[in-house]
């Protein structure tokens, strides 16, 4: 979603170079929510407690 977000943020500032700012604008709404989402997952991520016996699920699949 990162991904996504840095590219409707490039769209914008080529558009901006041609002078099409009604689309520039548009993208740039569309980027700064999607940096907004993934943002959001992100910070998530570290309020949400792991499941209950993660390494024992997951033995031998990347055992070194």
């Amino acid at each position: 979603m990162l991904r996504w977000a840095t590219i409707f943020f490039v769209i914008p500032l080529l558009a901006a170079v041609v002078g099409i700012s009604d689309f520039a604008a548009s993208a740039a709404h569309i980027a700064i929510a999607l940096f907004l989402v993934s943002l959001g997952a992100f910070l998530a991520t570290f309020f949400v407690d792991p499941p209950d016996g993660g390494e024992e699920d997951c033995e031998g699949e990347w055992s070194l």
